[in-house]
C-alpha cells in the first residue's frame, strides 16, 4: 500500500506542477490584461474593476496619454475621435470617488506620463450612502493575473462575447480597446422622459451630502494630479433639466463644496459645471439621454466636443 501510494505521489505531483506552469504560460499569452507586453490591444471582456486595474499597471500607462475617470455617467464617452491625446476612459460601473484613487495611482506608478484628465463628478460619487469597498483594487492583485478566480470569469466571459453565446447579455463589443463601455443597448428606456420624472421624484436631500471618505479621496485625487503635472478637467456630469430644475439649490450648493475642496494653490485643475444655464439647450433635450442620466450616442458627442474645446 505504501509503495503504491508513493508511486501515485510521485506521478500525482510533477502533473500538478505542470498543469499551473502551463496555466500561467496561457495567462501570459493570452495576456488579457496587457500586464505583460505581449499585446498593445486588448479589452475588457467582464470583471471590469479588477481588469482596469490590472490594465492600470502597464496596458494603460504604455498605450495612452490621458484618462477618463467616473461612474457609468462617463463610462459610455468614447474619446477616440480626440486625434491630439489617446484616452482611455478608465470609468468603472457604480463607482464612488474613492474607487479612482487606486486605478490612477497604479496608472501613475509607471515612468509613462499622463498629459491630461477628465473627471465626471456627480452627488452619487461622494454621497454618504452605500460607502463601496475597493479591496481588488491593490497592488497584490497583480498575481491574480496569473491564476485565479477572476481571471477564470473574465475567460468565461470573454467566451460568452467571443462565441456570442448570450449577445443580449454580454454584446460581443460592448467594451472597445481605449476602455469605452458601449453599453446604450442595455440601459435604454422606451420613455425617457417618464424615465426622468420618476426618477425627480427619488432625489433627496442626503444624496448631496459629502462623506468624509470621499472628501479624503477628492483631497488625495487632487494631490495626485498635482504633483503628476497633469492638465486635468473636473466636470459635473448634465443633468437632465427637469431633475436639476427641482433640486437646483442643492445641485448648486453641491458644486460648490466640490470647488472649494480644491486647493487655492493649485493650477493644474479646471471645473466646469454642464448644470448651469448656458448649457440648458443640452440638458433640455432628453434626446441626449438614454434614462435618467447616461448618455446617448448624440449626447455624448456633444459633450465629447465641449470637453475637448475646454480642456485645450
Amino acid at each position: 500500500m505504501d509503495k503504491a501510494f508513493h508511486r501515485f505521489f510521485k506521478r500525482i505531483i510533477p502533473s500538478c506542477f505542470l498543469a499551473v506552469a502551463g496555466f500561467v504560460l496561457l495567462a501570459a499569452w493570452l495576456d488579457v490584461f496587457g500586464l505583460f507586453g505581449m499585446t498593445q490591444r486588448t479589452r475588457v471582456y467582464g470583471e471590469e474593476r479588477i481588469s482596469k486595474y490590472l490594465m492600470a499597471f502597464r496596458y494603460i500607462p504604455e498605450n495612452f496619454d490621458g484618462i477618463i475617470l467616473g461612474p457609468s455617467l462617463s463610462a459610455n464617452l468614447n474619446p477616440g475621435p480626440i486625434s491630439d491625446v489617446r484616452y482611455f476612459n478608465a470609468s468603472l460601473m457604480g463607482a464612488r470617488i474613492q474607487t479612482m484613487v487606486p486605478l490612477l495611482e497604479q496608472v501613475l506608478a509607471s515612468d509613462h506620463r499622463m498629459r491630461k484628465a477628465w473627471i465626471c463628478l456627480h452627488p452619487y460619487m461622494t454621497q454618504q450612502e452605500g460607502v463601496e469597498q475597493h479591496t481588488l483594487m491593490r497592488p497584490s492583485s497583480y498575481w491574480s493575473a496569473f491564476g485565479s478566480i477572476h481571471l477564470l470569469r473574465v475567460y468565461g466571459f470573454a467566451l460568452l462575447r467571443w462565441l456570442r453565446l448570450a449577445p443580449g447579455k454580454y454584446p460581443p463589443n460592448q467594451y472597445l480597446e481605449n476602455g469605452t463601455n458601449q453599453f446604450e443597448p442595455l440601459f435604454r428606456v422606451p420613455n425617457v422622459a417618464a424615465k426622468i420624472e420618476a426618477e425627480k421624484a427619488l432625489v433627496n436631500a442626503g444624496d448631496f451630502e459629502i462623506s468624509p471618505v470621499a472628501e479624503q479621496a477628492l483631497n488625495r485625487l487632487w494631490q495626485l494630479l498635482e504633483s503628476h503635472h497633469i492638465e486635468t478637467t473636473v466636470y459635473f456630469h448634465p443633468v437632465p433639466l427637469p431633475i436639476r430644475a427641482a433640486h437646483a439649490e442643492r445641485f448648486r450648493r453641491y458644486w460648490e463644496e466640490i470647488k472649494a475642496s480644491y486647493p487655492a494653490e493649485g493650477s493644474r485643475i479646471t471645473f466646469e459645471n454642464f448644470n448651469q444655464p448656458k448649457y440648458d439647450f443640452f440638458s433640455s433635450d432628453t434626446t441626449n439621454f438614454i434614462d435618467h442620466g447616461h448618455l446617448s450616442t448624440k449626447g455624448q458627442k456633444r459633450l465629447l466636443e465641449e470637453l475637448n474645446r475646454i480642456s485645450r
